[in-house]
């Protein structure tokens, strides 16, 4: 799942694990101004869940508050 959310493109990602269960992960990129460079943050494996669409949620909500807590 990929969307926007203020000056962001986030990437929400659910990986299939060994044992049966969704990883949530999320990639948040921030566009170049000019000939800036782009930024990106990697969450990471955030939690696991039986269900896929359980973990792109968990991962949405996580780059939500990621980017509200570390950017103006």
């Amino acid at each position: 799942m990929q969307f926007d959310y203020k000056t962001f493109h986030i990437d929400c990602r659910a990986r299939h694990d060994e044992d049966g269960h969704y990883v949530a992960r999320a990639r948040i990129t921030v566009p170049a101004v000019g000939a800036g460079r782009v930024t990106a943050h990697d969450s990471g494996d955030i939690d696991s869940f039986v269900n896929e669409s359980d973990a792109i949620s968990c991962a949405k909500a996580w780059a939500i508050e990621w980017c509200d807590e570390n950017w103006d």
